[in-house]
């Protein structure tokens, strides 16, 4: 049977009547109110923690807050694993406690951010407890609080489990769009299966997309297709707290790429400067693969080709922090083939979210490329339509993206009523 938290508040302090224990104070009777920053992005439903957590006054701003709730998330394979780090502040600096939650992916949106308000409200105790509202608060069981009628079941242990940890999935959708000249049509589908636990972690994936458009023009209608499918599959073993060990193969085949059919071989080895268990807050991953890639083209190559097989390695590192702060991720990539060096690609790209003072942030995003291992590039020529609608890569020493903006909010500090009209 599992146990569930209530937590309750009187009508206020020396109350003559008291209450069912059900009422919850109205934002302007507990000027006493815990005030806390929720930091959880798009982890969190902000409307539904509002109206289900009343006992605190929750603020637009960090530097207004006497606790910080950072919340994280990782995906387990068999769902997310959601991490929320409370940091006192103020009065409650150095009081800092860490609670986690895992949902199966098999939950509802509903079930998941109820698991989410709880462990909140747990944490929430923690320093309620030392506040004048502590003798307003009760708690007890209450087994209606799942919002079933039951208590949330207890996570399955590995043995209790009938699938053994393997989730599967499989999608499909289609869509079809035009107008007078124009008519667009497209298909994906995909099925994957996965299996993630402390030691292993299997990945299994095949998906096929099919986009077609037909455009008339002044000298009749073009049609262009574009085909692309792929099977991968990975297996990871775990090597103790830093280390991580990995073989992953596939076959794909891409009509942008000139490609009818490349197969690929690639053991690995990944090091973790940081800690795996700390990986939410900040990892600093260096990954290397090495092995053997093979293509088949629909076109001769600007080398001449119409297959071949090469060797091939590849290094990545990435650093990854996310902060009270907010957040950073930076991340250097090169690919070469070991039989030609000169053919490799560079790739550096990174983005920022910062907050500078109170209510003001920036946020900032880059990539840059070098590009020398195009060896699907085909040796015909494009014509000028086929340019336009991307049927075909085209040649390039280099690619970019930069973004940069900036944001800020002033005003009330409080931010606890939710008004959904319109």
């Amino acid at each position: 049977m599992g146990v569930t938290l209530l937590v309750a508040l009187a009508a206020g302090a020396g109350a003559q009547e008291p209450n069912d224990g059900s009422q919850e104070l109205r934002t302007d009777e507990r000027p006493q109110a815990l005030r806390v920053f929720l930091d959880c992005g798009r982890e969190c439903d902000r409307n539904y923690l509002r109206r289900e957590i009343t006992f605190v006054n929750y603020v637009r701003d960090r530097r207004d807050a006497q606790v910080h709730v950072l919340v994280t998330d990782e995906d387990t394979g068999g769902g997310q694993q959601y991490s929320f780090e409370f940091l006192g502040l103020d009065e409650f600096h150095g009081r800092d406690v860490t609670y986690s939650y895992a949902e199966s992916r098999t939950d509802t949106d509903d079930e998941t951010r109820a698991g989410v308000a709880q462990v909140l409200r747990v944490g929430f105790l923690h320093y309620i407890i030392d506040t004048p509202l502590a003798y307003e608060i009760e708690i007890g069981t209450n087994s209606a609080l799942a919002g079933n009628g039951r208590a949330r079941d207890l996570m399955a242990q590995p043995e209790d489990d009938p699938w053994n940890f393997w989730v599967f999935r499989i999608n499909a959708d289609g869509r079809a769009s035009g107008e007078s000249s124009r008519t667009n049509r497209r298909f994906n589908a995909s099925v994957s299966a996965n299996r993630t636990t402390e030691e292993w972690i299997f990945r299994l994936r095949a998906e096929t997309s099919y986009r077609e458009s037909i455009t008339e023009l002044s000298d009749g209608d073009f049609k262009n297709i574009n085909r692309n499918s792929n099977m991968d599959g990975q297996a990871v073993k775990t090597l103790g707290e830093h280390w991580g060990a990995s073989i992953r193969g596939g076959l794909s085949q891409s009509t942008f790429r000139n490609q009818a059919r490349r197969t690929r071989v690639l053991p690995g080895v990944e090091f973790n400067v940081f800690p795996y268990s700390e990986s939410s807050r900040r990892a600093f991953y260096v990954r290397y693969e090495a092995g053997i890639q093979a293509f088949e083209y629909e076109e001769e190559t600007i080398f001449g080709k119409m297959e071949e097989t090469v060797p091939s390695h590849s290094l990545e590192t990435t650093f990854d922090v996310e902060q009270p702060w907010g957040d950073s991720r930076i991340r250097l990539n090169y690919n070469s083939f070991l039989d030609d060096l000169d053919k490799y690609s560079v790739s550096l790209s990174g983005n920022l979210s910062f907050r500078i003072v109170r209510g003001f942030s920036v946020f900032m995003s880059a990539s840059s490329s070098l590009v020398r291992n195009q060896l699907y590039l085909p040796k015909a020529d494009l014509s000028d339509a086929e340019i336009l609608v991307e049927r075909r890569a085209l040649a390039t020493d280099s690619r970019y993206e930069y973004r940069v903006g900036f944001g800020y909010t002033f005003g009330s500090i409080f931010n606890n009523v939710v008004n959904p009209r319109f």
